[in-house]
């Protein structure tokens, strides 16, 4: 694998991370159909994440990253909540 491929997959696994940590953080917000459909997505975040991880890997690299990228969500949903 080239090192642009490596960085690819890194940046794959932690925005999965990321996108399963949102996911998560919405838990509890949705009734009925929705709730279950909400629930069905967590569970392919996560199935999907660690196939990832058990083809790939995981890395000090790819928790730099998740680490990053959750620190610009972080950083963006304050910027809107204080626009607001």
């Amino acid at each position: 694998m080239t090192k642009e491929e490596e960085i690819d997959v890194h940046l794959l696994i932690a925005t999965f991370r990321c996108f399963h940590e949102q996911l998560y953080l919405m838990k509890g917000k949705h009734s009925n159909m929705i709730k279950y459909k909400f629930n069905r997505l967590i569970n392919v975040a996560r199935q999907y994440e660690n196939e990832v991880v058990k083809l790939y890997g995981n890395s000090k690299e790819c928790e730099l990253i998740y680490d990053e990228l959750m620190e610009i969500l972080i950083e963006v949903k304050q910027q809107i909540l204080k626009d607001k």
